[in-house]
């Protein structure tokens, strides 16, 4: 298995990628306010000089490829996930709002697991991607 993209969480390889980062100073309202949000499914601009926001409601996908030489065949696929709530994401940093800005890890806890073979044996794997809302401090 060479290649597995979660980009969610909403974006979730970014999100787990950005998250252990170490933070610098988080932004302010002020400096995000002047940047344009993209709504994931929309076109990115180039750089990274932009707020992305995953909406509350609303079906994100999150495509899933598994390939790589150990396979005759590989296979792709798109989950949709609803998140319950919209979070807005900067860089290594994270939003409910937009103006209120924390690290990603204290935002959202993410875990992954692979279990080879599944734990009933039925399934010959079984990926597992758990994000967990953690109560942000308030501002």
């Amino acid at each position: 298995m060479r290649n597995l993209l979660l980009p969610l969480l909403l974006a979730s390889a970014s999100l787990a990628a950005c998250s252990s980062l170490p933070p610098g100073p988080a932004p302010t309202a002020a400096e995000t306010s002047k940047l344009p949000v993209v709504t994931i499914g929309q076109p990115l601009p180039s750089g990274d000089a932009y707020v992305l926001y995953f909406p509350a409601g609303t079906p994100l996908p999150i495509r899933t490829v598994v390939d790589g030489s150990a396979f005759t065949r590989g296979a792709e696929s798109t989950l949709h996930i609803v998140l319950k709530r919209g979070i807005y994401g900067y860089r290594q940093y994270a939003s409910l709002d937009g103006q209120h800005w924390m690290p990603w890890d204290q935002m959202l806890k993410t875990q992954f697991q692979m279990h080879i073979p599944g734990k009933d044996g039925k399934d010959a794997a079984v990926l597992h991607l758990e994000m967990d809302a953690l109560n942000p401090p308030a501002p």
